[in-house]
């Protein structure tokens, strides 16, 4: 697991859109969530199928903004523990990464 710092950039776009993807050095893909003033860093993988969150590179949320969504199934997951409370993984979560998210403050 990567302990490399958020880069700046990843954090300013989380904190403006509500998420971000971000590719650490060793390769491996996060989904940064700003919400209510919080970040969050999960492993970019639905629990359903272990496949990407993103569509195409693009994260998404419900159009309230209050959960975030697979790209591939539709799962819904809570933007700040990462469990999913619709779809076809409810009760799964996804994985939280709290070593990244020391580097991971909201940007003003």
């Amino acid at each position: 697991m990567s302990t490399t710092p958020l880069p700046e950039e990843v954090r300013r776009r989380a904190t403006s859109e509500g998420a971000a993807l971000y590719t650490a050095p060793n390769g491996r893909s996060y989904v940064v969530v700003c919400w209510q003033g919080a970040m969050r860093v999960f492993v970019n993988c639905c629990p359903h199928r272990q496949l990407p969150l993103d569509g195409g590179g693009r994260l998404y949320f419900t159009a309230d903004g209050s959960l975030l969504c697979c790209a591939n199934h539709g799962a819904k997951f809570h933007p700040l523990t990462g469990l999913c409370v619709a779809g076809p993984c409810a009760g799964k979560g996804l994985q939280r990464v709290p070593a990244l998210e020391g580097s991971a403050m909201p940007l003003p």
